[in-house]
């Protein structure tokens, strides 16, 4: 309306005018109108229907470029004839006149003004297209009101005189601007409210649906086109053939709800419907607003959630307030027997054992209603058939936490646990009485017999010579299966005291405690593992006797380093190796290929390496001899490399 005023203003210091300098003041003030009207249309359609971001800095320059360039052009009129040329100049009164010849400039601004002016309208008519009710109302008079100032230039332009002095167009401008005026505040459609509501359906990332009471879809948001992707032009097309799951909400009332999975080429998405009854003023039902809510990623978290909890080993338990069960996993069945059902509403102290319940009933009575408590209990619980499991649960109360409500058991059998507890206890005890007989009961007898055989070598003759090396060779074998056997006895026992060990020391100390022979030892690793030092070294001394005592130590080379693609380290020979078949049955109790062995050194190894936690397996080394590889479950520290 600025620029329509500067236009009329120009057209009328134009027709005023009595010299020609005069008229062209009238011209420059005029064309700044002219220029003007363009882009600041464009500027309003783009505003009206929600595009203004197309319109950047960058985009404002080009746009401008023209009207800028146009206008010097026009105030440098005089001096050059590339705009028109000044024929001759009739003064007022009663209206002032030119005559003048007009160049190819003066067209293309039309051209270019008419087509901003053209596409404004059009932008104002997709809004009215895509809308319903009073904004079609209102797109409908703003494009009346642009049409009038169309027609009176069309008028202009027919007559060959685009400068003429009585331009109608200015005067069609100003019944466009009460005709907008009317348009834009008479409906209210800018007020906040309207332009709020509008814009949180458009822009809103749940697909909006309205549906009228013939079952044609009449408006759609943009993520409810996007859902329809394929559907082309969703207006007027029966709900029930492009809506998903249109027929999943019930008929009747006010509104519904539903549940339902849309496939997509990214997947299944899952939505919550919503259908709200849409009414007019008198009550009289127009149509139906369908809201999709995507719950995708809240139903993928719940199913997560699911799914652990049903495939969990361990059982999942809720209780109220008064120990009643709410809620159970379905592992119970799994454990003891029973429908997670069944559990419900039961109180969980009933299926305890009678001589543990008074401490659970105790421990609870005073912890229990303090928020965040939490403790580990084991009880015997019975099962569906009466029998009773050891049961270990962690009990947490989260009776405050609105999402729970409740204090959560996580439980697990026990039962062959402790069994198994047991049983190594028993054992353990056996093996320590089986070292007490073999270090007392044997070794006394046996020291006697070394005794006596030393006395017989020293007063028997060269003819019987033989036949004592014989003997004390035997002896010497007894000593060292005793020997072994305690080793192996306490060999599995669990490791529990460790510390940081320097892997290079105890290999090389090990190699010093070994009849080597002349092989040689190479160690390439920094590696500081938790562990039993003690025990450790002599896992190395037997890893290191076994390829000394199998192979050629001549030309031995025994080597230490860490695994490149785990954590752990190995031992590997340059030997003979040991055949694929024999790998799994070395490390049993008595297994040897060597006469005067025990058969006890690898297996001493293996019993060693599992009481740390540990693994060990044999593979074929690098120059095919033997190497075995012991992963270390945590990741060893390395020693600091020494600066240079």
């Amino acid at each position: 309306m600025i620029c329509v005023s500067l236009y009329a203003f120009g057209n009328a210091i134009r027709t005023g005018s009595t010299t020609l300098a005069t008229f062209r003041v009238g011209t420059f003030v005029k064309y700044v109108g002219i220029l003007g009207l363009g882009p600041t249309q464009l500027w309003f359609g783009l505003t009206y229907s929600g595009r203004e971001s197309l319109l950047g800095r960058r985009h404002w320059a080009l746009l401008v470029a023209w009207p800028i360039f146009v206008l010097v052009l026009v105030g440098t009129a005089p001096m050059h004839d590339l705009l028109w040329n000044v024929v001759e100049f009739s003064p007022g009164p009663p209206i002032a006149s030119v005559d003048r010849v007009d160049g190819p400039v003066v067209w293309l601004n039309f051209v270019y003004q008419y087509a901003l002016i053209l596409a404004t309208y059009v932008l104002i008519a997709l809004v009215g297209i895509r809308r319903s009710g009073r904004y079609r109302v209102q797109v409908g008079l703003m494009l009346l009101g642009g049409v009038i100032p169309l027609a009176a230039s069309a008028i202009l332009l027919s007559r060959g005189n685009p400068v003429a002095t009585l331009d109608p167009t200015s005067f069609a401008f100003t019944i466009t601007g009460g005709v907008f005026a009317v348009a834009l505040f008479r409906f209210g459609l800018l007020d906040l409210v309207p332009i709020a509501r509008h814009t949180l359906v458009e822009e809103m990332s749940d697909p909006i649906f309205v549906v009228d009471l013939g079952d044609q879809v009449v408006d759609v948001n943009a993520a409810g086109a996007e859902l329809l992707d394929g559907v082309e032009q969703p207006l007027g097309r029966p709900a029930d053939e492009i809506v998903p799951s249109d027929d999943a909400l019930e008929s009747g009332g006010e509104s519904s709800e539903a549940d339902v999975v849309v496939e997509s080429e990214d997947g299944p998405r899952y939505f919550d419907i919503n259908r709200t009854t849409l009414t007019d003023r008198t009550g009289s039902v127009m149509g139906y607003l369908l809201i999709y809510r995507d719950v995708t990623e809240r139903r993928i978290a719940e199913e997560r959630f699911q799914r652990l909890i049903e495939r969990s080993s361990d059982m999942v338990v809720v209780l109220d307030e008064a120990g009643t069960v709410t809620f159970a996993s379905e592992s119970v069945e799994r454990v003891l027997g029973c429908e997670p059902t069944e559990l419900v509403g039961e109180r969980v102290v009933d299926r305890v054992h009678p001589d543990d319940r008074s401490e659970l009933l105790a421990d609870l009575s005073e912890y229990g209603t303090e928020y965040g408590y939490t403790d580990t209990y084991v009880a015997r619980v019975d099962d569906a058939a009466g029998d009773w499991h050891f049961i270990e649960a962690r009990a947490t109360n989260l009776l405050d936490d609105p999402f729970v409500e409740g204090i959560v058991l996580n439980a697990r059998d026990v039962t062959e646990k402790r069994r198994r507890k047991r049983e190594l206890e028993r054992q353990n005890e056996r093996l320590d009485q089986f070292a007490s007989i073999v270090a007392h009961d044997l070794r006394n007898p046996l020291n006697v017999a070394i005794g006596r055989a030393d006395l017989l070598e020293a007063n028997v003759d060269a003819e019987h010579e033989e036949s004592i090396d014989n003997v004390r060779r035997q002896l010497d074998r007894m000593e060292a299966i005793i020997t072994d056997s305690l080793t192996l006895a306490r060999s599995g026992e669990t490791v529990t005291e460790t510390e940081e060990v320097d892997l290079e020391t105890v290999a090389r100390e090990a190699w010093g405690s070994v009849d080597t022979d002349g092989a040689t030892l190479e160690v390439d690793t920094a590696l500081c593992p938790e562990s039993d030092r003690n025990r450790l070294l002599s896992a190395f001394e037997n890893l290191f006797r076994n390829s000394v005592e199998h192979n050629d130590a001549t030309e031995l080379t025994v080597r230490v380093g860490s695994l490149s693609d785990r954590s752990g380290f190995y031992v590997e020979d340059t030997g003979g190796g040991i055949p694929a078949d024999d790998r799994e049955e070395v490390f049993e109790q008595g297994y040897t290929t060597n006469r005067d062995g025990t058969g006890f050194g690898l297996a001493i190894v293996r019993d060693i390496v599992q009481a740390h936690g540990w693994e060990i397996s044999l593979t074929e080394g690098e120059e095919g001899g033997a190497r075995f590889e012991i992963e270390c479950y945590e990741t060893p520290v390395e020693k600091p490399i020494a600066q240079v």
